[in-house]
Protein backbone atom coordinates (compact mmCIF):
# COMPACT_ATOMS: atom_id res chain seq x y z
CA UNK A 1 0.00 0.00 0.00
CA UNK A 2 3.20 2.01 0.37
CA UNK A 3 2.58 3.86 3.42
CA UNK A 4 5.20 5.30 5.34
CA UNK A 5 5.47 4.44 9.13
CA UNK A 6 4.02 8.07 10.26
CA UNK A 7 1.11 7.54 7.73
CA UNK A 8 0.32 3.96 8.88
CA UNK A 9 0.98 4.15 12.80
CA UNK A 10 -1.08 7.70 12.29
CA UNK A 11 -4.17 5.65 11.23
CA UNK A 12 -6.96 4.16 12.89
CA UNK A 13 -8.32 0.59 12.44
CA UNK A 14 -11.47 1.90 10.59
CA UNK A 15 -8.81 4.05 8.17
CA UNK A 16 -6.39 1.47 7.69
CA UNK A 17 -9.50 -0.68 6.42
CA UNK A 18 -10.24 2.19 3.81
CA UNK A 19 -6.71 2.40 2.81
CA UNK A 20 -6.80 -1.50 2.28
CA UNK A 21 -10.04 -1.67 0.61
CA UNK A 22 -9.33 1.07 -1.65
CA UNK A 23 -5.28 -0.75 -2.65
CA UNK A 24 -7.18 -3.44 -3.54
CA UNK A 25 -10.18 -1.78 -5.68
CA UNK A 26 -7.03 -0.39 -7.58
CA UNK A 27 -4.65 -2.98 -8.11
CA UNK A 28 -8.51 -5.24 -8.99
CA UNK A 29 -9.09 -2.74 -11.60
CA UNK A 30 -5.59 -2.97 -13.16
CA UNK A 31 -5.82 -6.31 -13.48
CA UNK A 32 -9.54 -5.47 -15.13
CA UNK A 33 -7.01 -3.14 -17.28
CA UNK A 34 -4.95 -5.74 -18.27
CA UNK A 35 -7.46 -8.55 -18.84
CA UNK A 36 -9.17 -5.91 -21.38
CA UNK A 37 -6.88 -5.21 -22.90
CA UNK A 38 -5.67 -8.68 -23.92
CA UNK A 39 -9.07 -9.45 -25.19
CA UNK A 40 -9.07 -6.19 -27.21
CA UNK A 41 -5.51 -7.48 -28.67
CA UNK A 42 -6.90 -11.20 -29.22
CA UNK A 43 -9.99 -9.75 -31.37
CA UNK A 44 -8.05 -7.46 -33.47
CA UNK A 45 -5.54 -10.33 -34.08
CA UNK A 46 -8.35 -12.64 -35.30
CA UNK A 47 -10.40 -9.71 -37.36
CA UNK A 48 -8.07 -10.70 -40.95
CA UNK A 49 -9.15 -13.94 -40.32
CA UNK A 50 -12.57 -13.86 -39.87
CA UNK A 51 -15.37 -14.35 -42.85
CA UNK A 52 -15.83 -11.19 -45.11
CA UNK A 53 -18.37 -8.69 -43.40
CA UNK A 54 -18.19 -10.50 -40.13
CA UNK A 55 -16.89 -8.45 -37.04
CA UNK A 56 -15.35 -10.08 -34.63
CA UNK A 57 -15.83 -7.95 -31.18
CA UNK A 58 -14.01 -8.47 -27.67
CA UNK A 59 -17.01 -9.49 -25.86
CA UNK A 60 -17.15 -12.44 -28.09
CA UNK A 61 -14.18 -13.89 -27.39
CA UNK A 62 -14.85 -14.08 -24.02
CA UNK A 63 -16.95 -12.38 -21.17
CA UNK A 64 -15.77 -11.18 -17.90
CA UNK A 65 -18.09 -11.28 -14.88
CA UNK A 66 -17.57 -7.50 -14.67
CA UNK A 67 -19.27 -6.87 -18.44
CA UNK A 68 -22.40 -8.43 -16.74
CA UNK A 69 -24.83 -4.94 -16.06
CA UNK A 70 -25.10 -3.93 -12.42
CA UNK A 71 -28.03 -5.16 -10.60
CA UNK A 72 -30.20 -1.81 -9.51
CA UNK A 73 -30.53 -3.31 -6.06
CA UNK A 74 -26.81 -4.22 -5.95
CA UNK A 75 -26.29 -0.53 -7.11
CA UNK A 76 -28.70 0.39 -3.72
CA UNK A 77 -27.17 -1.66 -1.10
CA UNK A 78 -23.76 -0.27 -1.95
CA UNK A 79 -25.21 3.59 -2.44
CA UNK A 80 -26.49 2.54 1.66
CA UNK A 81 -22.97 1.49 2.74
CA UNK A 82 -21.40 3.94 1.47
CA UNK A 83 -23.46 6.59 2.39
CA UNK A 84 -23.49 4.88 6.00
CA UNK A 85 -19.30 4.98 5.98
CA UNK A 86 -19.91 8.94 5.14
CA UNK A 87 -21.69 9.29 8.75
CA UNK A 88 -19.90 7.43 10.67
CA UNK A 89 -16.58 9.39 9.36
CA UNK A 90 -18.66 12.66 10.01
CA UNK A 91 -19.37 11.86 13.75
CA UNK A 92 -16.10 11.02 14.21
CA UNK A 93 -14.86 14.37 12.91
CA UNK A 94 -17.33 16.35 15.48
Amino acid sequence: MRLGPTAFYGMLLSDFVLAAEGFHEMHEMQERQHWERARWSAAMAMQPHAKKGARIKPTDLCKFPWDAKPNKQVNQVLHNMLKKKADESKARKS
